[in-house]
């Protein structure tokens, strides 16, 4: 009799501890899952930081709210997202931008841009057309293609005849 209660009592803590050992797993677990994770992007052309949000599931944030700060945690520009999940801003001031979107329900995403990634504002320069020389550099190298190719077909000629 004491032998079967002590197997008894062995049985039951081991199912205790599978139990245990199971719910330790799922809530351990639970910070993997990305069902309702919010994604935010957010990037810097010129003066306008374009900012680009989705839920894991590739569902677009529509109307999430936006709140730009500086370091000190100031709050510089506040706005909402359109339908496509998209949110553009003029560069309030050269500094690092704090970025968060509240997307309803907890969902809470941050994205920070550094000062160094801001370019000071052009003050409405127009491009210099001497500085750029792109046109230039792809005519060029068309031509050395050309003069190569053309350089190879004469040793090879050359190397027929004789």
């Amino acid at each position: 009799m004491l032998i079967s209660r002590c197997i008894l009592i062995a049985g039951m803590n081991t199912i205790r501890l599978n139990i245990a050992v199971f719910l330790l797993s799922l809530f351990l677990g639970l910070d993997l899952a990305e069902a309702h994770r919010v994604n935010l992007f957010a990037w810097v052309e010129g003066d306008i930081v374009h900012v680009e949000s989705k839920f894991s599931s590739g569902k677009k944030v529509k109307s999430g709210k936006i709140s730009v700060a500086d370091p000190k945690g100031n709050e510089l520009v506040k706005g909402t997202t359109n339908d496509q999940g998209e949110f553009s801003f003029k560069i309030p001031k050269k500094s690092d931008l704090k970025i968060v979107l509240l997307a309803g329900t907890g969902h809470r995403a941050e994205w920070t841009i550094a000062a160094s990634e801001i370019k000071a504002p052009a003050a409405g320069k127009k491009p210099d057309p001497k500085k750029d020389n792109t046109i230039n550099a792809i005519i060029i190298g068309i031509g050395c293609i050309f003069i190569l190719t053309a350089l190879v077909a004469y040793i090879r000629k050359r190397k027929q005849t004789n």
